[in-house]
């Protein structure tokens, strides 16, 4: 899975080479652990946009914490919406 959401990611971050792999990876790992954390499973859609988030600031840990916190009423009304990328909770 994370190579396929490493190429969304890519896409749509519009990177074209594989110089920031490393980084992308940590990326997308931080955002589908919060998002699995504050939606109880791995929405696709959700993951991508708040990688793109990190990846664009570059923020040290404790600042990608607090912008993620300020992100949380966002993705749970995303998660109620039921804009889920065709993924079933659970």
């Amino acid at each position: 899975m994370e190579h396929r959401l490493k190429d969304r990611l890519k896409e749509h971050l519009k990177l074209d080479d594989s110089e920031e792999d490393s980084l992308l990876s940590f990326y997308l790992k931080s955002a589908t652990d919060y998002i699995k954390g504050a939606t109880g499973y791995e929405n696709d859609h959700l993951i991508v946009l708040l990688a793109g988030i990190f990846f664009e600031y570059r923020v040290t840990e404790k600042s990608m914490a607090m912008a993620v916190n300020s992100l949380t009423p966002l993705i749970l009304a995303a998660e109620m919406s039921g804009e889920n990328d065709g993924t079933e909770p659970g």
